[in-house]
């Protein structure tokens, strides 16, 4: 339901979805769904246009999970995260999820292209994972962390992108701890 699975396999922290339907009691159904699969923490990846077609999403996040526990972080939809949104405040947030082993899920609309490739900048930076290895086991769960690649002119150009930017991450991360 909601495409909800973990990074990878024997991932106990972080989980990817699509978003909820735009109906409050929609809305409500995927919160509780979450809930009962313990998530404690979301982060959106919904930009402002897509966030428009909800009455107040963001503050339902906030008002069900706390202040503290929800993370906006707009990504246009069949794009690749900037490095500085995944190192300053996506990674951190994940990273204090883990912490305080608190469950938390990505999601974009779909949850296929911009949560794949922000879960395999997780899998790349915290769990450890080589870029071909986190693209792998992201893909196994049905996501597609190259689906900015499908829709580029430039193909190679985009997946080079993916790859400096999780090689990035990775540094970046390092150098917090």
């Amino acid at each position: 339901m909601y495409k909800f699975a973990a990074a990878w396999e024997q991932e106990t922290i972080v989980f990817g979805a699509s978003r909820p339907g735009y109906a409050d009691n929609q809305v409500y159904d995927w919160i509780e769904f979450m809930k009962s699969q313990n998530i404690k923490r979301v982060c959106c990846l919904l930009s402002e246009k897509q966030l428009a077609n909800y009455v107040h999403l963001l503050g339902i996040y906030r008002q069900e999970f706390g202040n503290q526990q929800v993370c906006w972080t707009p990504i246009e939809d069949f794009h690749l995260s900037d490095l500085e949104t995944l190192t300053q405040k996506i990674l951190p947030f994940l990273i204090t999820a883990d912490k305080q082993n608190e469950k938390v899920v990505v999601h974009c609309a779909g949850g296929i292209g911009r949560t794949g490739h922000i879960l395999a900048a997780w899998l790349v930076s915290v769990r450890g994972f080589s870029n071909q290895d986190a693209i792998s086991a992201v893909r196994r769960t049905g996501r597609n962390p190259y689906e900015a690649v499908m829709l580029s002119k430039n193909p190679f150009q985009v997946a080079e992108e993916l790859n400096v930017l999780l090689n990035n991450c990775r540094l970046a991360v390092l150098q917090m701890r």
